[in-house]
């Protein structure tokens, strides 16, 4: 019995593993190889042409934050004065000056003329 069931599972173990040789000493052709090797210097063109554009664009964003910084950071201090002038707080306005430029200035814009 012991002897049957021995066969049973070297025959089984056997077979599939002749299964699995066959299957993974398959070889790819020549071609298939050159394709393949092309397909991937094809990709490799793309992604450093993607890099090289996003290079380009992280560069002309640091000149745009290098050419405006300034002009946010003085309004922030114009913010800032205006705000002890009229008896507000210095930090918030000059914090809200640095965030929302844009924005506080129609701010500043609104209360002065509801000053008057």
């Amino acid at each position: 019995m012991k002897g049957k069931f021995l066969a049973v599972v070297f025959l089984l173990f056997g077979w599939q593993y002749t299964a699995l040789a066959s299957a993974t000493t398959t070889q790819p052709s020549l071609s298939e190889l050159e394709q393949t090797v092309n397909r991937l210097y094809s990709k490799i063109r793309s992604l450093e042409s993607a890099q090289a554009d996003t290079d380009t664009e992280v560069s002309k964003l640091q000149e745009a934050i290098k050419s405006n910084g300034l002009a946010v950071v003085l309004f922030a201090f114009f913010c800032a004065w205006w705000a002890k002038t009229t008896g507000r707080s210095v930090l918030g306005w000059f914090l809200l000056g640095l965030i929302f430029h844009v924005l506080t200035a129609i701010a500043l814009l609104i209360k002065t003329e509801h000053r008057e």
